[in-house]
């Protein structure tokens, strides 16, 4: 029996093309049978905790009712929720790295990215990050407790400077079988066909 496909994910809950990416990895895991390993990125490092004005031509782009990125939510059945403010993902990507250590990184990961992008929640507050812990199936409190000690800062950081080491420099940056990189939430067909060459088998059919 062939071992899953890794499939690596550079991501920050900030942007908008790696909630849409999240649905293509959904699809592959229903067709191949792949492990997805969710890593953090910062695209805005030097947001405060009291996060940053959405930037103006950001607004207006978001206007365009065929702007790519409207087009592609509602390609995907998302409900998309477009903020005024963009939050400082550090404390939510802390967070994650804590469900890692207990066996539930997807799942929390999926959760927070639709807390913000579908509800509007604010990623830096203890709600949202709580709220996301408690649907994963993670004790809260533990969660708050180890992120509030810091013991994760370093493990975040080390993973973003490791990522930008590798040439990283959008996101979401996808490696798939540590062969194929694909940058940007491309259309499925895409990682089909990256997935076909490494020789992935399709799940039978249920």
């Amino acid at each position: 029996m062939s071992e899953p496909i890794t499939v690596r994910v550079w991501s920050d809950f900030v942007c908008p093309w790696c909630y849409i990416g999240l649905q293509e990895v959904k699809k592959l895991r229903r067709e191949f049978d792949i492990e997805v390993d969710w890593k953090p990125y910062f695209l805005r490092p030097e947001t405060p905790p009291e996060g940053l004005p959405l930037p103006a031509h950001i607004r207006e782009k978001l206007k365009d009712p065929n702007y790519p990125l409207k087009v592609r939510a509602a390609e995907a059945g998302l409900k998309m929720v477009y903020g005024e403010i963009i939050p400082s993902t550090r404390r939510a990507h802390q967070a994650t790295e804590y469900a890692r250590t207990q066996g539930k990184l997807e799942p929390y990961h999926s959760a927070i990215l639709r807390r913000y992008w579908s509800e509007g929640q604010d990623l830096w507050q203890w709600d949202t990050l709580r709220g996301a812990a408690e649907e994963a199936g993670l004790d809260p409190d533990a969660l708050q407790r180890a992120v509030e000690s810091g013991q994760f800062e370093k493990v975040v950081e080390d993973s973003v400077r490791e990522a930008r080491e590798m040439g990283v420099s959008a996101v979401p940056t996808f490696v798939l079988g540590d062969r194929f990189g694909i940058q940007g939430a491309q259309d499925y067909s895409v990682f089909r066909q990256a997935m076909e060459r490494l020789g992935a088998k399709p799940r039978p059919a249920t």
